[in-house]
């Protein structure tokens, strides 16, 4: 039977630092066994009725292999949108048996 674990963590921007249109934030995790089933999702803060669509995009997402073995997952954030981002949450879960 397989399992699925879940983890969150999130980014914030310090005052005039919000992560600009076409910025790119590169992120990694560890550990992951081999056949793991992985996905990750990025969530932008939302609430200022004054902002259009705040828009972010995971992408890059690869596997670096150890030669003992062990796994890392690399990946990208990108704000593919035009505005400001403030911060942002990221969203993972793995499956294996």
């Amino acid at each position: 039977m397989a399992n699925t674990y879940y983890w969150f963590t999130s980014w914030t921007s310090t005052e005039g630092s919000d992560m600009s249109p076409g910025d790119v934030h590169g992120w990694w995790a560890n550990p992951f066994a081999y056949g793991d089933a992985i996905t990750v999702t990025a969530h932008p803060v939302t609430g200022n009725p004054e902002d259009p669509h705040r828009v972010l995009t995971v992408e890059n997402v690869r596997i670096d292999g150890t030669p003992d073995g062990g796994r890392t997952l690399l990946f990208s954030v990108r704000n593919a949108g035009t505005t400001f981002i403030p911060g942002y949450g990221l969203g993972s879960s793995v499956t294996n048996s």
